[in-house]
């Protein structure tokens, strides 16, 4: 809910719109989820089976087995207890507890022995899944505990954790409603997730935790993958809280210190859980956006984030920027590292970017792949404008202003970052997007790469002509978008069509998403990764040209050379165009394989750049008709048979024939297939001696298939020339 204005006047529940009534079922309200395993008992027997065991159970304890429901959306799974006795069993005066009626060793053992056969009957696999653990005062998970659960709509439930023992009240709030892409605004609660909806801001879900003995509060929903925002509404006499706004206490995002964040003051602060993909979720944005906004697995390709003091363009001291470096930064680098400044919406601060818009973990994951190069992030705080709260206090004007006279010389004097223009990028969410009007207008030769996300820049006729003349022939890129839920592209595409009028490069897009950090996260993914400082200069291909025969099934490696600036991946994705037959194809590694049944004069082999589509290369290759003289082919491999690891020895003997005699030896090359890899081979003298590894063959029978070309005077000739055996 970042940018979004909160209705005037106290109280400010809820912040930003009217809460929607997200209370919980009484039985999910009750259910103290930190206690149990979310992971349901899934039993591995037979329902009649399983059946039969609780009957059997009741025989022998004289009681019936423990059950609970477990509601989760609207499907209620059944569960066996199997396990510790639940805490409210009658004990005796030792603590151990009651049955009703006793059962003696003998007894017990036959019944033991009894059940172990039954479930054996069921099958080798059948088993019953071990009793949820019960965890004490000293097990409890402070924070967001994310867990697999099956019957969980999205596969994943959360479990979040808080403790005060002076709280009266406390609930559990956030971007956490969902909003679906084929009925608009109609917002759904958490537990009814399905393909298509997302968690969206906009309307502040609320739901209450339930506090136990020991003063820690909790609750549990299924939420989607992705960087999810969350915070908790506290009611805390003891510190003077009446539905204060804090983060969660145990998360590990670095905050600036004290009260400095405009969202501490304001009231308004945000936190992230974030929540892996399952497949049961099927929706590849989803899958993308855990691939993406997931803390690195690997801990040593992190990058830092720390909060700088400063002191701004009006003398306002106090205030804090936030500075992220890639993994491995290195301040004595010959190459400056690229440096993207970013601005928050209306009500944000330095931490938005950093924690909701969750550009460290983008970052990180994009380094680590090799979509873009290390790049350092530097993220402001914009209401600095006096004393005063609110929207009056971000003037746009002070922001641009601020961050080019103070904060830029701040960074490049105590980071190696780069000073040009082309290793400059600018965006902003929201306000911030705005503001990048102000920014673009006045200082048109600062930034080379602008991105405005779900806020647009204002800018009259004579302001995109001024900026053109003072930009001129050098590079400059502008990115926009939103979410589905803001609205359609129209205002995005005339901005974006007049800079390309201009003869600048511009992009639109949108994303399943609403007013929020959610969409900024997003946004900013495609912003850095599809068009921010591509760092690929040049992409070649090997050989450039090739003369090939029709007829027969040609095999041919390509290479690219890719020259990249430093950690951006030389990765290329290879295709041909121009084929006729659907069996003419190129692998990932750029060998084509040109079909028998090819009929196209010509092909076009490309290698594109995986971090930059806009660079790529080709070779053209010629195919020519065959010629109609014969050729014969002798080939013999020795052994006929060999022992699983050994190499066979085939020997080619190639002739052009003619009427009733033999020809001079042929030219050209030979295409060997055995053991399902195909090799090319030069002829010397018409002839060829080919070894054939048998190493990672299964044994059996394999053919050896010889194919000619090479001269267009001779028709290709092709065939299985003998069945070797591996044993």
């Amino acid at each position: 809910m970042i940018g979004m204005p909160p209705p005037p006047g106290p109280p400010r529940e809820p912040e930003h719109a009217p809460s929607i009534d997200s209370r919980p079922t009484p039985d999910s309200a009750t259910r103290r989820t930190r206690r149990r395993s979310t992971t349901p008992l899934t039993p591995r027997v037979s329902q009649d089976t399983l059946r039969l065991l609780i009957r059997f159970s009741f025989h022998f304890t004289g009681q019936p087995s423990t059950t609970d429901t477990a509601k989760r959306g609207r499907k209620e799974v059944r569960r066996v207890r199997v396990g510790p006795d639940p805490p409210c069993a009658p004990r005796d005066h030792r603590g151990v507890p009651q049955m009703r009626r006793t059962i003696g060793k003998r007894r017990l053992s036959r019944a033991i022995s009894l059940l172990t056969i039954m479930s054996l009957g069921a099958g080798a696999s059948a088993t019953i899944a071990p009793p949820a653990a019960v965890a004490d005062a000293h097990g409890i998970v402070a924070g967001a505990t994310v867990k697999a659960d099956r019957g969980s709509p999205t596969g994943y439930t959360v479990t979040f954790v808080y403790h005060n023992p002076n709280a009266t009240q406390v609930r559990l709030a956030g971007d956490l409603t969902l909003l679906d892409l084929a009925t608009g605004n109609t917002r759904y609660q958490p537990e009814e997730w399905q393909p298509g909806r997302y968690h969206a801001g906009g309307t502040e879900f609320t739901r209450d935790m339930t506090k136990d003995s020991e003063g820690y509060w909790s609750v549990s929903l299924p939420l989607h993958a992705g960087s999810i925002s969350y915070w908790y509404r506290v009611w805390d006499p003891t510190q003077g809280w009446e539905n204060k706004r804090i983060w969660d206490p145990a998360s590990t995002n670095p905050r600036p210190p004290g009260e400095s964040s405009f969202r501490v003051r304001n009231n308004d602060v945000l936190d992230a859980v974030y929540v892996p993909y399952d497949e049961k979720q099927n929706d590849p944005v989803l899958k993308e956006r855990a691939e993406y906004e997931l803390p690195i697995a690997d801990p040593e390709k992190r990058g830092t984030v720390t909060y700088i003091p400063y002191t701004t363009i009006l003398g306002d001291s106090g205030h804090y920027l936030g500075v992220y470096l890639p993994a491995g930064y290195d301040a004595e680098r010959e190459q400056p590292y690229k440096v993207a400044y970013l601005a928050h919406g209306i009500f944000g601060d330095e931490t938005d970017f950093m924690v909701p818009a969750n550009v460290p973990n983008i970052l990180d994951n994009m380094i680590a792949k090799g979509e873009i190069e290390p790049t350092v992030v530097v993220t402001m705080g914009n209401h600095f404008t006096g004393t005063s709260l609110g929207f009056g206090s971000y003037n746009q004007t002070n922001a641009a202003n601020n961050l080019v006279q103070t904060i830029l010389p701040l960074i490049e004097e105590r980071y190696n970052v780069s000073t040009e223009r082309d290793g400059r990028a600018y965006a902003g969410f929201s306000y911030g997007g705005m503001t990048g009007a102000h920014v673009i207008r006045g200082y048109p030769t600062t930034f080379a790469f602008y991105g405005h996300f779900s806020g647009n820049p204002s800018l009259t006729a004579q302001d995109y002509d001024n900026v053109a003349a003072a930009v001129g022939e050098n590079n400059l890129f502008v990115f926009l978008g939103n979410g589905v839920f803001e609205g359609n592209l129209n205002a995005q595409n005339a901005i974006a069509d007049n800079f390309r009028a201009r003869g600048y490069d511009a992009a639109t897009t949108q994303v399943p998403g609403a007013h929020d950090g959610m969409t900024a996260s997003q946004l900013f993914t495609i912003f850095a990764r599809d068009h921010l400082w591509s760092g690929v200069d040049t992409v070649t291909v090997t050989p450039a040209t090739d003369n090939l025969t029709q007829g027969w099934n040609w095999v041919r490696q390509f290479n690219a050379t890719v020259t990249t600036n430093e950690g951006v991946s030389p990765a290329v994705t290879w295709s041909v165009q121009g084929a006729s037959s659907a069996d003419t194809t190129i692998s990932a590694d750029g060998l084509l394989s040109v079909a028998a049944d090819e009929t196209a004069s010509s092909l076009t082999v490309v290698a594109t750049s995986v971090v930059d589509p806009t660079k790529a290369s080709s070779a053209q290759v010629t195919l020519a008709p065959p010629g109609t003289a014969r050729t014969v082919v002798k080939a013999k491999a020795t052994p006929a048979s060999i022992v699983q690891g050994g190499t066979f020895e085939l020997h080619v003997d190639l002739r052009a024939q003619t009427q009733h005699k033999k020809a001079p030896t042929v030219t050209g090359e030979i295409a060997v297939t055995f053991g399902g890899t195909t090799r090319v081979v030069p002829l010397a003298g018409g002839e060829a001696v080919v070894s054939l590894p048998t190493a990672g063959l299964a044994t059996g029978g394999y053919p050896v298939h010889v194919a000619y070309s090479g001269d267009r005077d001779y028709a290709p000739t092709a065939a299985v020339h003998q069945q070797l055996r591996v044993r």
